[in-house]
């Protein structure tokens, strides 16, 4: 049998590593609730806990444990962080941190710059592409109201930014016995029509196709990413896959509903698969 010669590779690596001042600060895209804090209603906050955001009334809402407190630190002072939320923008308005590197809100509906005004590009991309949906939205938040009540209580209302429809909420008021699902599956499909769903315990949006994370993120990338600055992705939600796959890397809290879904699309590949490998 012959005998396999190798070449030698000369390959030659700097160890110097590059000055402080040589390198740029990562930008972070980075989804709130449930990520890197959660409302009272499914913590039990103690003394080591944080406020991150308030109601309407100025009263504590959301808290941080002391883990997200310091992931939260660690994330401002390493890199340029821009919120991509659910979140209008008067609800990040509440949140207590200063995002001076621009946002994401309300699923993609709104950009905002980094000075805090609404992106008007994007803005007028969105009155375009919502015009035809904005008599669907009353008609469906109109039906929702009046058949949901054989569910039990909600509340709903249509989210607005500049006066323009982006999307309907829909939030079971008692969390417990949560029966959103099952009313969204009797809702008449022409209704539906154009729109996805995101669900997450007793909260329901109902969003047309034309708004989402992923292409506002992508506007947002186009005006403020540099090259070879390092993109960074946190989000907990289905829903955030969109805007997290723009990254360069990404990661999720445990527990989280994409890390559920994460753990049990392994095990149902491995069942189907018998053994973990590429996935096409």
């Amino acid at each position: 049998m012959p005998k396999l010669l190798l070449k030698p590779i000369n390959m030659t690596f700097s160890n110097t590593l590059p000055s402080p001042d040589a390198l740029i600060r990562p930008l972070a895209l980075v989804d709130l609730d449930d990520t890197l804090f959660q409302t009272h209603n499914r913590i039990k906050p103690d003394p080591r806990y944080q406020v991150a955001t308030t109601d309407k009334n100025g009263q504590p809402l959301s808290y941080m444990s002391p883990t997200q407190w310091q992931f939260v630190q660690w994330l401002f002072q390493s890199t340029d962080v821009v919120a991509i939320t659910a979140r209008s923008v008067e609800a990040l308005s509440r949140v207590q941190f200063n995002f001076n590197h621009g946002a994401v809100c309300s699923h993609g509906g709104t950009i905002l710059s980094p000075d805090g005004t609404v992106d008007q590009d994007w803005h007028q991309h969105m009155q375009h592409a919502l015009a035809p949906y904005q008599t669907k939205l009353q008609a469906l938040m109109d039906y929702v109201q009046k058949a949901a009540v054989d569910f039990g209580s909600v509340r709903t209302w249509i989210v607005e930014e500049e006066n323009l429809g982006l999307y309907l909420v829909v939030k079971q008021n008692q969390p417990d016995s949560l029966f959103l699902k099952n009313f969204l599956q009797q809702i008449p499909a022409r209704l539906l029509d154009g729109f996805y769903s995101h669900m997450n315990g007793n909260n329901l949006a109902l969003i047309p196709h034309v708004v989402s994370k992923a292409s506002a993120t992508q506007a947002l990338l186009k005006k403020q990413h540099t090259p070879a600055q390092p993109i960074l992705g946190f989000g907990d939600s289905l829903s955030d896959v969109g805007f997290l796959s723009q990254c360069d890397w990404w990661g999720m809290p445990k527990h989280s509903q994409l890390n559920r879904w994460v753990a049990k699309a392994l095990h149902t590949q491995y069942t189907q698969e018998g053994y973990y490998g590429d996935y096409q």
